[in-house]
């Protein structure tokens, strides 16, 4: 049995360590969110991770990537179809800039599955940085739409 000395420790040990606990549990979902912002901002990156051996692979990565992106378009141009006045005109000056990134991170695509060892570099990081304005682009016209 424990005597009322090691039960007064042992509670005062477990009272001091609750809060050190509780802030260590929070980190990983402070990390995670933190994580989760890292990996949108390197979607696009992540194609350059592909060896010229990979191309499929690389071209399928890519094609996923315009997908995602085609859905949440989709879905901002149906949040949109109530909008009027400079709201509406907004939204259609940002879905015109969204259709022709779109249309650029596509090509850059294209190449990216023709591209030859040689040229494999610098087709990826093409296809990246038409990635990432196409994303860019969209959040732009998502904050555009929310305001």
């Amino acid at each position: 049995m424990m005597g009322w000395k090691q039960a007064a420790l042992l509670s005062l040990v477990v009272g001091l360590s609750a809060p050190v606990l509780a802030a260590d549990a929070a980190k990983p979902a402070a990390a995670a969110a933190s994580g989760v912002a890292a990996k949108a901002e390197a979607t696009w990156d992540s194609v350059k991770d592909f060896s010229h051996k990979e191309k499929d692979k690389a071209v399928a990565a890519g094609k996923k990537l315009i997908a995602a992106t085609d859905k949440k378009i989709a879905e901002l141009g149906k949040q949109a179809k109530g909008a009027t006045g400079e709201t509406k005109k907004a939204h259609e000056a940002n879905m015109a800039e969204l259709k022709e990134k779109k249309k650029a991170a596509q090509a850059e695509l294209a190449k990216l599955g023709k591209a030859s060892g040689e040229a494999w570099d610098a087709t990826k990081a093409g296809f990246s940085d038409a990635g990432k304005a196409l994303a860019a682009s969209y959040d732009k016209a998502a904050a555009a739409f929310k305001k």
